[in-house]
């Protein structure tokens, strides 16, 4: 495109001495058009990228088309037309809105139309056709009841019959008090049947099985011999819970053998020194 399409102009600024010709008839930058350069119109100006436009008031002025103007994404490696809409800085892309997107698409992260069952894994999907907008994963939740037979735990749903530890459990299908699952031998329990094992010890812990007599559930979940006044041990009266795990003697009552007493002591045949 010649910069002397202004036929009148040019001659006259041939006329000139040579300190006055006009630079932008002479600027070979013009050649094509550009912002600043002289114009009729604004196809003078050169191209019309998508989302940019030219004007003409006797020079070349750029602007940017407003924001949702339509236009095409180019390079288009999918759809021959890739529609889209301006972002009133000079881009095309896919969408601002679901009303930009085709239907049964919808604007998703990225600013790309997209659809829950394209086969494809895209917009704010975190697998193929779910998550995000779309339908919940398997396995993934955002509330309990996203989870039949099961809890959310971070995103995952979690069951208490998996076979692994995984949520808030303390074991594998087991945790504590202040958790969703059976709570574990060894740990703190009110009832048998918060207990996985069912057996809630009368000391409060979960154990493994019924501590009878002389025993006690430690934090293990195992019975183990106590001495003392046990109330459960079933001890007769004057008895109480010696260090071998049985029911002995307190000291002043009868004896025949010193493992008869609690002291160990068993004298002219009363326990006691």
């Amino acid at each position: 495109m010649s910069l002397c399409r202004f036929v009148a102009a040019c001659t006259f600024a041939l006329l000139l001495p040579a300190f006055s010709v006009l630079p932008s008839c002479s600027d070979p930058s013009c050649a094509d058009g550009g912002e600043g350069c002289p114009c009729e119109k604004a196809t003078d100006c050169g191209d019309f990228p998508f989302c940019t436009g030219w004007m003409c008031d006797g020079t070349c002025h750029r602007f940017n088309e407003r924001v949702g103007f339509r236009c095409r994404i180019e390079p288009c490696a999918n759809d021959e037309k890739c529609p889209g809409v301006c972002d009133g800085a000079g881009t095309c892309i896919g969408c601002l809105q679901d009303a930009d997107c085709k239907p049964g698409h919808t604007c998703e992260a990225g600013n790309l139309c997209a659809r829950c069952d394209d086969g494809v894994k895209n917009g704010d999907e975190t697998e193929v056709d779910c998550g995000g907008s779309c339908p919940l994963c398997p396995g993934t939740c955002n509330v309990d009841a996203d989870c039949p037979g099961g809890y959310c735990w971070e995103g995952l749903c979690v069951r208490c019959d998996d076979g692994i530890q995984n949520g808030d459990e303390s074991g594998v299908d087991c945790g504590s008090l202040l958790g969703h699952c059976p709570v574990c031998t060894g740990y703190k329990c009110e009832a048998d049947e918060q207990c996985a094992t069912g057996i809630c010890a009368a000391v409060g812990v979960c154990c493994k099985v019924v501590c009878n007599g002389c025993q006690q559930c430690e934090v293990d979940g195992e019975c183990v011999p106590i001495a003392g006044p046990i109330p459960w041990a079933d001890c007769l009266p004057g008895q109480l819970c010696g260090l071998g795990g049985t029911c002995v003697w307190k000291d002043g009552y009868p004896c025949t053998k010193n493992e008869d007493c609690f002291n160990l002591v068993c004298s002219n045949g009363i326990c006691g020194f």
